[in-house]
C-alpha cells in the first residue's frame, strides 16, 4: 500500500487503520475484476482476457495471441551464456483476442490473496495485457 492510499485509507475511517483493516483495503484492491488477467509463471509473464464474469470470485478468462515486435538488444558476454542489459525495456509485444484459445475459470484465493487456477497457476488483473519473457534465466 502506498503512503497516498494509506492516508485515503485513514481519512476514510477517521481513525488510524489497524493492520487487519489495511489487509483487507489491500484485498479488496487485488480482487477487483479487470478487463485483462496476466498469468505469472516466477519471471515470465503471459496475458489472459476475461471473457466472463461469473461471480466476484470466479472469472473465465482465455488466453491472448502476441507477436513480438521489439527484442532486447544489449547483450553482454558472461555467465552461461549472456546477459540482456535491456531484457526488461527491450521487449515489446502485439496482443490479439484468440477465439480459438480454449476458455476456463479462475477464482479469487482469500488464503493465498490471489486469483489462481488450481495450487500453480497465479493470475494478476490488469487493465492492460502484459507478456514477458526472461532470456536471462
Amino acid at each position: 500500500m502506498t503512503a497516498e492510499e494509506y492516508n485515503k485509507l485513514k481519512e476514510s475511517l477517521g481513525h488510524t487503520p489497524t493492520r487487519e483493516e489495511e489487509r483487507e483495503a489491500e484485498d479488496k484492491k487485488l480482487m477487483e475484476i479487470k478487463k485483462y488477467a496476466n498469468h505469472c509463471m516466477y519471471t515470465d509473464v503471459n496475458p489472459y482476457e476475461v471473457v466472463r464474469i461469473i461471480s466476484p470470485i470466479c472469472v473465465e478468462v482465455r488466453a491472448m495471441s502476441t507477436k513480438q515486435i521489439e527484442f532486447p538488444k544489449v547483450f553482454y558476454p558472461g555467465g552461461f551464456v549472456g546477459h540482456f542489459a535491456d531484457n526488461r525495456s527491450g521487449q515489446k509485444y502485439e496482443y490479439s483476442s484468440d477465439p480459438d484459445a480454449s476458455v476456463f475459470r479462475i477464482r479469487w484465493s482469500r488464503r493465498n490473496r490471489q486469483w489462481q487456477r488450481g495450487k500453480h497457476m497465479r493470475f494478476a488483473m490488469s487493465d492492460t495485457p502484459y507478456k514477458f519473457y526472461d532470456y536471462n534465466f
